[in-house]
């Protein structure tokens, strides 16, 4: 079986939004990792937090900065990322 990489598209203005916290910018990274061609994904909170090494509060704070920008729409456990 060939080991198939996988990789995520990153915005350019969340990367670049001096506003933005560092956190936030590692788990939208996350997002895209899992993201489709339409945008959404539905990985779990726990799922971010385990894979980004922080606890499920910091992944819920920078979420909530990400949509207070835009940068991502949570509707239930489906997120829309920019």
């Amino acid at each position: 079986m060939k080991n198939k990489k996988k990789f995520g598209i990153v915005d350019r203005d969340v990367i670049q939004d001096p506003s933005l916290s560092t956190t936030s910018k590692a788990v939208y990274s996350c997002l895209a990792t899992f993201a489709n061609s339409k945008r959404t994904c539905f990985p779990s909170i726990t799922t971010i937090a385990e894979l980004l090494g922080v606890n499920r509060r910091t992944v819920e704070r920078a979420i909530k900065e990400l949509s207070e920008k835009n940068y991502v729409h949570k509707n239930g456990n489906l997120f829309t990322i920019k």
